[in-house]
């Protein structure tokens, strides 16, 4: 961390970080920020506070500066696919965007024919495009905000337990209200409660969300193994005092907190939900335990004692066999006649996707537009309506191109790099339990984007970009002298 930037000499921005976290809270409640109006209240609530945070620094953006370029790379990528994104709605010359997409100059000249003339954009969709471009600019920011504000141990404790304590609310409304099979209209959209939703319209994006706040639980839980006492224990009743005082322990809170989580994650029976979290734990457990050569028992026990008690316990006792039974009855191909929707059918929408990502390849049809074009290369025996692929990678693809994707990819793969590092030669329990959370939530996002679009939704890729931020944030936290001189030159380097 820059001398400069020292919790010392910062100056006093408690009530932009207590904004920032409120943001957190709010993003998931009115139906995941999945609805135009609510994405105004998000995009403007990010505003608001990057605008607070610019005058909080006035005077002072040298330093602001300097924390900025520690975060250089991830803030490129975020800030060049923010780019693309309004470069896509430019009114440009009817040239220019023949040369640079002839297929969206193809669909809008025959528009025309109908219509009139009209402006010539690389998007498809510009409405559905300004949205999209208002949405990144916001992750940006929102990234920004996070790095210079996340800048000590107990701020960045502080927002993680926001997001644990977020991820609880949802698991809690949502099993209150599958339990009582509640059914009815919101925001003029009919909500039946079958499987666990919390606030959210589809069990598997709750799911989503809930792997990444889990995910955060964790990292916060080996944060503070490093804090656990090592007094020793003579008789019966040091033993009985000794577990007395772990039962009321904030430990303890905190693990009854992802308790919740996992029953609600169960019962949202999602299937690469699931699948994608405990295969994330296992994964980023087995990496972590491996990378370090300072993994103590503590941590190995830790880590052992979530998939032993969150898969062989709570599950068995609320019911993930259920969630076997459905991922057990989905048939690969549609002629298998199973209840359960097929792989075949999961991925329909994606392998028709290809020939769209081939007709846009290099800035893609506009941000959000994927509804509106794919009507173009859907099958006559389609029948289905799709408003998203259900799988990132290629939506992500068809909206913004392969620099687009590459961009955003690249954004996730330096944020993966930094957290490996982290684990690998940070000493810090701290820093290394939050890279733990970050990768782990990543990892688990990864998976589930294959059959889903979690991305998609506001209030999940907006949690997954705070977290990302929050990775890169324990990574730059000062821990010994050398060790400091050391980090310091590695990401100069980097």
């Amino acid at each position: 961390m820059s001398p400069s930037f020292t919790h010392r000499h910062a100056v006093d921005d408690r009530w932009v970080f207590w904004g920032f976290l409120g943001l957190l809270l709010w993003a998931p409640l009115p139906l995941a920020s999945n609805r135009i109006w609510a994405i105004g209240i998000l995009v403007v609530w990010v505003l608001l506070l990057f605008a607070g945070l610019c005058f909080a620094w006035r005077g002072r953006m040298a330093q602001v500066w300097s924390r900025l370029a520690m975060f250089r790379w991830p803030l490129f990528f975020l800030a060049s696919f923010a780019l693309l994104t309004q470069f896509q709605s430019l009114p440009l010359p009817a040239e220019a965007v023949e040369w640079l997409s002839p297929e969206a100059e193809r669909i809008r000249a025959g528009a025309s024919v109908l219509t009139g003339p009209s402006v010539h954009t690389v998007s498809i969709d510009e409405f559905q495009s300004s949205v999209y471009t208002a949405l990144s600019v916001s992750f940006l920011l929102s990234f920004i905000i996070a790095v210079v504000l996340l800048r000590t141990e107990q701020r960045i404790d502080t927002l993680a337990t926001v997001l644990v304590v977020s991820g609880l609310v949802q698991a809690i409304l949502a099993v209150l209200l599958f339990s009582m099979g509640a059914q009815y209209q919101l925001f003029f959209t009919a909500i039946n409660h079958v499987r666990a939703l919390g606030s959210f319209v589809n069990p598997n994006h709750l799911a989503g969300y809930l792997e990444l706040t889990l995910s955060v639980g964790i990292g916060l839980m080996l944060s503070r193994l490093g804090n656990t006492s090592s007094t020793k224990l003579h008789g019966w009743r040091d033993w009985a005092v000794a577990s007395l005082k772990f039962l009321i322990s904030p430990k303890m809170r905190l693990r009854l907190m992802l308790v919740i989580m996992v029953i609600a994650l169960v019962l949202s029976r999602s299937r690469m939900g699931n699948t994608a979290f405990f295969a994330a734990m296992l994964i980023v457990g087995v990496m972590a335990i491996s990378l370090s050569r300072r993994a103590t028992p503590a941590t190995v026990t830790l880590i052992a004692s979530l998939v032993v008690v969150d898969i062989f316990i709570i599950g068995s006792w609320i019911g993930i066999e259920q969630v076997v039974h459905r991922v057990q009855e989905t048939a690969v191909m549609a002629s298998d006649k199973r209840t359960e929707q097929t792989v075949e059918a999961r991925i329909e929408p994606a392998r028709y996707s290809v020939d769209l990502i081939k007709s846009f390849p290099m800035l893609g049809s506009g941000g959000g537009s994927f509804y509106n074009v794919f009507s173009r290369y859907r099958p006559p025996q389609a029948d289905t309506f799709y408003d998203h692929t259900h799988n990132d990678y290629v939506e992500i693809a068809s909206d913004t191109g392969l620099i687009g994707a590459a961009l955003l990819g690249g954004f996730v793969l330096v944020s993966l790099g930094r957290m490996v590092w982290v684990l690998r030669v940070r000493h810090s329990a701290f820093a290394r339990g939050m890279a733990f959370g970050g990768l782990m939530a990543s990892v688990a996002l990864i998976i589930h984007s294959f059959v889903d679009f979690n991305l998609q939704i506001p209030a999940n890729a907006l949690t997954m970009t705070v977290i990302l931020a929050l990775g890169w944030c324990s990574a730059a936290l000062p821990g010994s002298p050398s060790q400091s001189r050391n980090a310091l030159q590695k990401s100069s380097g980097q």
